[in-house]
């Protein structure tokens, strides 16, 4: 769970998400102070003990922050069928 989005300010040492199991419930510092560009988990992942979790911006004050832009989306694949769907021909009575 986060509790500070990406583009918010967060204070050094601030809990900026909770990391929860069935028998603990962690809360995950930020080790500097700045703005929170960008999350390399999402919720529901598996992380592993001591692997980056966020990237923050140190150069970025409080009441500065960017609001977060919204990523464009993805264009969707196109499908293509490998053999080609078979012809019907219907015959008319005369």
């Amino acid at each position: 769970m986060f509790c500070i989005d990406v583009g918010e300010f967060a204070a050094a040492d601030e809990v900026i998400a909770r990391i929860e199991t069935d028998k603990v419930t962690v809360d995950i510092l930020a080790t500097h102070s700045g703005v929170i560009t960008k999350y390399f988990a999402e919720e529901g992942d598996v992380v592993e003990v001591g692997a980056d979790f966020a990237e923050v911006d140190t150069d970025a004050k409080a009441g500065t922050a960017a609001p977060a832009q919204a990523e464009a989306p993805k264009a969707a694949p196109v499908e293509t069928a490998s053999t080609p769907a078979p012809v019907v021909k219907q015959e008319t009575a005369p």
